[in-house]
């Protein structure tokens, strides 16, 4: 039995130092690995740029869309803004000329009380402060309506 086992013995030592690679092979293996994952970084790589460059794009383009939507967004609240500016201007226009002419009104009923040439003198002058309030209001109202126009 003993002389069986031998020839066996014999043939695994065999087998063994014949699966032993030699340092060649383990050197072309090890280039082959090198190469191959050289060549999947540099697919990685080529992939991840793709990926990066799409992104990028995708930025530039939301940007581009926010600075339109933007700009037209300030120009919708600037003119927005200057009608209001319009509206206010006018409407502090009719509060000042009804205060002006209310004002009017008060000064020529103090003036009723006299006569002769101060009733005229008294009544001279509240024409004239009147005649200035309103010139103040249309200034004033002018002035707010050029804003207006020049707000942006």
């Amino acid at each position: 039995m003993n002389n069986r086992l031998i020839p066996m013995a014999a043939l695994a030592a065999l087998v063994l130092v014949g699966c032993k690679p030699t340092p060649a092979d383990t050197a072309k293996d090890v280039a082959n690995a090198q190469q191959e994952a050289n060549q999947d970084s540099a697919e990685a790589r080529q992939d991840a740029n793709k990926t990066v460059a799409n992104a990028n794009d995708k930025v530039t383009d939301a940007q581009q869309a926010y600075d339109k939507s933007a700009a037209s967004a300030h120009e919708k609240l600037s003119e927005a803004e200057a009608a209001a500016m319009v509206k206010t201007a006018k409407a502090q226009y009719d509060v000042a000329i009804t205060e002006a002419g209310g004002r009017h009104d008060v000064a020529k009923e103090k003036c009723s009380a006299l006569t002769g040439v101060d009733k005229d003198a008294c009544l001279s002058t509240a024409d004239a402060t009147y005649t200035a309030d309103q010139a103040a209001a249309t200034a004033d109202r002018d002035a707010r309506l050029v804003d207006a126009d020049h707000h942006e």
